[in-house]
């Protein structure tokens, strides 16, 4: 974002959609994820056996059968942290490299107090799993809730990063089907 940005139209912009959003939205939504609605959609953290993972899942309302549980979240991209895209026979073929490969998008409400709220809900969604998962095996959360600098380093704003991991970890693969990569597809 530069200096020519209009925050002030962005947040306001982004606290309409946030709020017109979660009013027509049937799902989760981040901005609104309180007791009331974790026992509306019947949210709980499940395990599956031999998984190292754990899941928020939610029952599904017309089967009854438990789903992984996700969330609607919105805000303004202020980073992005892609994997690059280059000729195939540049690259070497660094299976290490590749091994450890990450995709990641932070997002910002640049002082909204909507987002803030957002960000609050990822605090207690955090808690929650907090209480169910070992610290060792949680990832701290400033890792990807925190307080991103102004490009002219004045103001703090909330951020979220959403990221994984370009391939799964063996160890936790367990069960999951193997998929071919296309040659073309860059990693």
């Amino acid at each position: 974002m530069d200096t020519f940005y209009d925050k002030e139209k962005a947040v306001k912009t982004l606290e309409r959609l946030i709020l017109e959003r979660t009013a027509a939205a049937s799902s989760l939504q981040m901005y609104n994820l309180d007791v009331e609605s974790t026992q509306k959609f019947g949210l709980s953290i499940s395990q599956e056996e031999g998984d190292v993972a754990s899941r928020l899942t939610r029952r599904n309302e017309e089967t009854g059968e438990m789903e992984e549980a996700t969330f609607g979240l919105q805000g303004i991209i202020s980073n992005v942290n892609l994997l690059p895209f280059e000729s195939r026979r540049s690259r070497s073929d660094n299976l290490n490299r590749l091994t450890h490969a990450r995709q990641s998008v932070v997002l910002t409400g640049l002082g909204s107090t909507v987002f803030e709220q957002i960000v609050e809900n990822c605090r207690r969604m955090y808690s929650m799993f907090s209480r169910y998962i070992p610290n060792a095996k949680l990832l701290p959360s400033s890792k990807f809730l925190s307080n991103q600098p102004s490009a002219r380093g004045v103001d703090q704003h909330l951020t979220i990063t959403a990221g994984n991991r370009f391939f799964t970890p063996v160890k936790q693969s367990a069960g999951l089907e193997l998929v071919d990569i296309d040659r073309e597809l860059d990693p």
